[in-house]
C-alpha cells in the first residue's frame, strides 16, 4: 500500500497487534494454565477470546486491508482479491453475517456449553478445550465484525438493527452470568 501511495491507519495495525497478543497471552499464557481447574479463570479466559480478543481484530480491519493490498487479477482468472470479494458476496457469508444468526451463535451457544454435558466433555481433554477457545474468538469475531462493521460484509446492517441485536445480547448475557452464578454444582 505504501508504495502505491495508500495510506493506512496505526491505529489499525496497533489494534491487529494488540489483539494477536492478547489471544496468544489468553491462550499460552498462565490463564490459559489454571483455566482447565479454575471455573474463575476460565470464565476471564473466555470472555478475553470471546469479547475482547475479536474487537482488537476487528478494529484492525483486515478485509479491508486485504481489500486495498491485493491488486486484481491482470489474467482472466480469479486471484486472490477475487476470490476474496467473491466470498464476501457468497451465500454463506450472506448467512454468517447475518445479525439473528450472529446473535444465536454468540448467545445461544452459551447456554448449549455450559448447561449441557457438553462443557464436562469438552473440557476432558486437551483438543475439547481447544475447539471451544476457537468457537469463542470466531464467533466473538463474526458478532463485531457486523457490530462494529468496519470491513465490509455481504448485506450492510442497519445502525438500529444492530443497537438492537447489541442490547438483546447485552440483556441474554446477563442472564446467562446470573443463572451460572446461582447454579448449586460446581
Amino acid at each position: 500500500l505504501r508504495r502505491r501511495g495508500i495510506a493506512w491507519p496505526w491505529g489499525r495495525t496497533i489494534s491487529w497487534g494488540l489483539g494477536v497478543l492478547v489471544l496468544a497471552w489468553a491462550t499460552n499464557g498462565q490463564i490459559a494454565g489454571y483455566s482447565i481447574v479454575s471455573v474463575s479463570l476460565h470464565m476471564l479466559q473466555h470472555m478475553v477470546l470471546a469479547m475482547l480478543v475479536p474487537v482488537l481484530l476487528v478494529l484492525g480491519a483486515p478485509i479491508t486491508l486485504a481489500l486495498r493490498a491485493l491488486r486484481p487479477s491482470r489474467s482472466g482468472d480469479r486471484g486472490p482479491r477475487e476470490w476474496l470479494v467473491w466470498g464476501l458476496h457468497s451465500p454463506v457469508s450472506r448467512v454468517i453475517t447475518n445479525p439473528f444468526y450472529i446473535l444465536a451463535v454468540t448467545v445461544l451457544s452459551l447456554y448449549g456449553l455450559y448447561f449441557t454435558g457438553l462443557f464436562p466433555a469438552l473440557m476432558s481433554n486437551h483438543l475439547g478445550h481447544l475447539a471451544m477457545q476457537v468457537h469463542f474468538v470466531l464467533s466473538g469475531y463474526l458478532f463485531y465484525w457486523v457490530i462494529i462493521g468496519i470491513d465490509p460484509t455481504a448485506r450492510p446492517t442497519p445502525y438500529w438493527l444492530k443497537m438492537i441485536i447489541l442490547l438483546v445480547s447485552l440483556a441474554l448475557h446477563g442472564f446467562f452470568g446470573v443463572s451460572l452464578m446461582m447454579m448449586a454444582d460446581p
